[in-house]
């Protein structure tokens, strides 16, 4: 007899994180300004008090991913040594991008670098030559390797301890290593769950952005109010491919939407490239790419403690809280379609492959934006400021040839961004929340339309007391990343000793692994030799 879904949710996991997000909907509903009053005092106290904390760790985390590229470990695969992938290299790549970054490519790929020309950073003239190029070099910042570092972090860590070390996909039981049998006490599943809230609290930023933009555009072409009731129904309506999608498992459902999805968007961003002003876009994103490489480090860890004008803090470091935030299910995701791949291919597809498309996707959205600002006299800024940032896209597409198409197509992008984004979420904390004895690799359907319905809810919870501002969305993130912070701290060092614990135990043996690869290689090069004398 097939078990009741419900009596597979392990309580002291799924009570900790329920509690608090019933608790922030109840506050709310009853007094909606004074959470918003408190939300935003404890956004202002976190990212002026302990910025310096994200930044520092975000260029940690880094360096610990790339010295997992090509460090002594890096041809360990996740899972045994004779793994072999489970999805093609574009299923896989268009899964993460999709799941690991989705609603938040499509919702600032204009207004981001617009935003940052007319407020640059570090004292640059706004509408300069000198802020243009900064405004899409600070955009690959925020949306470049540090990102991708962040969710590796956990995706890798994760991946390890699940197909190599065989424990389950529970975030306390991947900290044995330093904790030893302590893990297996009820409270570390506590702890699990209070990592489950902060995962919730995190994707309902990106939920919130991505019902505001459908708003904007359903505006932007039908005229359709932006209001609540626009939002609520919009939530709905996404709410059922949400839960189609989720209750069609991993595979289907996220494959699926993610192979629409990818295609969609490389289709749209090179018919913008093409209908764009080519030459500017190429000429931007090379100075951009050369502004990144040359001030990265001062770009990265700058808190604007003298100036105190609020942008670090309004951007980077809430980029990063978001992130961190986000890192505990893109990371679980990330571990769960990356079993049989190396460490090394693992992190070369998060630091190499899906930065390359990111960079491009907001040089070409990006720099069409600031071309017809800055040439065309095109009041794209002001137009922002006035719908709202949600509100930018729209306003290119518009001004494109096929601009009606475009912007109809571009909604289904969000659409099907957003789908992907919450499912994976969704998927990973019902993950977390599955005891161990019920399979939690693949937890119950019910279970994961709830989290979906969770996620949704407090999403729109946010958008309402913040009044379709982002603010509320934004301190979200940040309350939702405290406890992740430190969990991912230990997950690096739990990492680390658990692999040379294996390799003292002959469990690794790195010489091996090392000399592997270049022995293929050198046969793969005899074979082509001989075809070719032959």
């Amino acid at each position: 007899m097939k078990k009741n879904w419900l009596k597979m949710i392990d309580p002291y996991v799924a009570i900790p994180a329920f509690a608090i997000l019933f608790c922030l909907i109840g506050w709310a509903v009853i007094s909606p300004q004074g959470m918003g009053e408190t939300v935003t005092w404890l956004f202002n106290f976190l990212t002026n008090g302990f910025g310096w904390v994200y930044l520092f760790l975000g260029v940690v985390f880094l360096f610990f991913c790339i010295w997992l590229a090509f460090g002594p470990y890096r041809n360990v695969k996740l899972g045994p040594d004779d793994s072999k992938p489970e999805h093609s290299n574009f299923s896989w790549f268009s899964m993460i991008v999709a799941c690991g970054y989705g609603v938040g490519l499509v919702y600032w790929c204009v207004a981001e670098p617009l935003t940052f020309l007319d407020a640059p950073p570090m004292g640059m003239e706004p509408y300069s030559a000198e802020a243009a190029v900064r405004a899409i070099s600070q955009t690959f910042l925020h949306w470049g390797w540090i990102p991708w570092a962040i969710y590796m972090v956990v995706g890798v860590t994760m991946g390890y301890f699940m197909f190599r070390k065989k424990v389950p996909p529970f975030f306390s039981a991947a900290l044995r290593p330093l904790f030893g049998d302590k893990v297996d006490k009820k409270g570390f599943r506590v702890f699990d769950g209070f990592i489950v809230y902060g995962v919730i609290a995190g994707v309902t930023t990106a939920t919130g952005l991505g019902i505001m933009q459908l708003a904007s555009g359903l505006h932007s072409l039908f005229g359709i109010p932006e209001n609540n009731l626009t939002y609520i129904i919009i939530a709905v309506a996404w709410a059922v491919l949400i839960t189609v999608c989720t209750v069609s498992g991993l595979d289907k459902g996220i494959k699926l939407l993610s192979n629409i999805n990818i295609p969609l968007a490389a289709f749209l961003c090179i018919v913008v490239f093409v209908l764009g002003p080519i030459a500017f876009i190429m000429n931007t994103f090379c100075s951009a790419i050369g502004d990144l490489l040359g001030n990265f480090f001062p770009m990265a860890l700058w808190t604007d403690s003298v100036g105190q004008t609020g942008f670090a803090q309004g951007w980077t470091i809430f980029y990063w809280a978001w992130w961190i935030a986000s890192a505990p299910s893109t990371g679980l995701f990330v571990a769960n379609i990356s079993k049989g791949r190396t460490i090394k291919e693992v992190v070369m597809m998060h630091l190499a492959a899906a930065p390359l498309a990111t960079f491009f996707w907001y040089a070409t959205f990006g720099a069409s934006g600031l071309f017809k600002q800055l040439f065309e006299n095109a009041a794209y800024v002001a137009t922002m400021n006035e719908l709202g940032t949600q509100s930018a896209v729209f306003t290119l597409l518009a001004d494109l040839p096929f601009g009606q198409i475009l912007s109809a197509l571009f909604l289904i992008l969000i659409f099907i961004f957003l789908a992907t984004t919450v499912d994976g979420y969704a998927y990973v904390c019902a993950q977390v929340a599955t005891k161990e004895e019920d399979n939690p690799l693949l937890p119950s359907k019910g279970l994961r339309a709830a989290m979906a319905l969770a996620i949704s809810t407090l999403a729109l919870t946010m958008i309402m007391i913040g009044e379709g501002q982002i603010k509320t969305l934004q301190s979200s993130s940040v309350l939702g990343s405290i406890v992740i912070l430190v969990m991912m701290v230990l997950l690096i060092v739990s990492m680390v000793k658990s692999m040379k614990q294996d390799e003292m135990k002959g469990l690794i043996d790195v010489d091996a692994l090392n000399r592997r690869t270049p022995e293929i290689q050198n046969e793969k090069n005899v074979e082509k030799n001989e075809e070719v004398l032959n």
